[in-house]
C-alpha cells in the first residue's frame, strides 16, 4: 500500500516530515523534541506504525536538543512497534546519538549514523 506523502508540519521548535517509500516510511525530525515538542513527534510516529508498515525509520539528524521526553518517546515507539514493524533510529553526535548511548537505549533499539545505513538494514 502507498500512502501519499504527509507535508510538513510545525509546533514550536520541532517539525516533523513524514516520507513513505513503498512498505518503509520515514519521520524525519528536525529541531528541539523535549517536553513541549515531543508528543508531536510521537503522533507522528503512533500514526505511521497504525498503517503497519514494514520499517519505520525516525531520522533525528535535524534534531539539535533531544530531552528525556524525546527519549521515552522512542521508547514508546519501540514498545508498539514491537512485533509488526521493524523500528529504526538514525542519530548522530552529542544532540541525538549521546542521549541514546548514555541512557541504554542503543541496546532496545536499533540505532544507525545515516539514513542510508537505516534503510539498507
Amino acid at each position: 500500500m502507498t500512502v501519499p506523502e504527509v507535508p510538513e508540519s510545525t509546533i514550536a521548535n520541532v517539525t516533523v516530515n513524514v516520507e513513505w517509500r513503498g512498505q518503509v516510511v520515514v519521520l524525519a525530525v528536525g529541531g528541539e523534541v523535549d517536553l513541549l515538542t515531543a508528543p508531536q513527534m510521537e503522533r507522528a510516529v503512533f500514526k505511521a506504525l497504525d498503517e503497519r508498515p514494514a520499517v519505520l525509520v525516525i531520522d533525528l539528524l535535524g534534531v539539535t536538543f533531544l530531552a528525556s521526553a524525546g527519549l521515552a518517546a522512542l521508547m514508546k515507539a519501540h514498545e508498539k512497534a514491537a512485533t509488526t514493524t521493524q523500528l529504526r533510529v538514525v542519530a548522530r553526535g552529542s544532540a541525538t546519538l549521546r542521549p541514546i548511548e548514555v541512557t541504554g537505549l542503543d541496546k532496545p533499539l536499533a540505532v544507525f549514523t545515516t539514513r542510508d545505513d537505516a534503510l539498507r538494514a
